[in-house]
């Protein structure tokens, strides 16, 4: 299933001192790591979406840490039939949990430029977004296939997107958000569950 947790950018420090008990220590070393609060609270919400998703689907009720395979792809350790994946933007969070090899990413809707999307745009796939009737949805709509793609792959921005193509998108369902769009990677589309903090936290 795929969840997300719209509006982050409205959580406070507050936040992360009501979601500790539930953090893992390994968590709560990433989060003292991060600088920019809102990167804390992102790092705090999506775990706790992780933790919600493994309840809800698994019934596993602790806190899950996490081993890094090739290219430093997370897995949860002692569950190799679980896969998942993580990603934030600065207003929203997302986590898929599959019982195959899977992927998200999550993007604001934001003007992109010329140079920035031919980084990852190919020639053609950027004429036809700029010439499209939402030249910024579409811009961000491709970026965010790639970046989830790329975390499928395990190789993330090492990855030369402009050879990421069509028969690599297959499998990536995109949704809109007011402020966001995500992508998933899956054989087949999955049901999206939207959470809050009181969710998250119990209250």
């Amino acid at each position: 299933m795929l969840y997300i947790f719209e509006n982050t950018d409205k959580l406070k420090e507050d936040f992360i001192n009501r979601a500790i008990p539930y953090l893992s220590l390994q968590r709560l070393r990433k989060i003292d790591d991060l600088r920019m609060m809102s990167d804390k609270v992102n790092s705090a919400a999506v775990f706790l979406m992780l933790r919600y998703a493994l309840k809800k689907e698994y019934g596993i009720d602790e806190a899950p840490e996490f081993i890094f395979g090739k290219n430093e792809k997370p897995y949860i350790s002692g569950r190799d039939d679980i896969f998942f994946n993580l990603s934030h933007s600065r207003n929203s969070c997302a986590c898929i949990i599959s019982d195959t090899e899977t992927a998200v990413d999550i993007s604001d809707l934001r003007e992109i430029s010329e140079r920035t999307a031919k980084f990852f745009c190919a020639p053609e796939e950027y004429e036809r977004a700029a010439s499209s009737v939402n030249r910024c949805s579409e811009l961000v709509r491709l970026w965010t296939i790639k970046e989830c793609y790329s975390k499928y792959d395990g190789r993330g921005l090492r990855m030369n997107y402009l050879l990421i193509g069509d028969k690599e998108k297959e499998n990536i369902h995109t949704i809109y958000g007011e402020r966001y769009v995500a992508a998933y990677y899956a054989e087949k589309e999955t049901e999206t569950i939207y959470v809050d903090a009181g969710t998250l936290l119990g209250e």
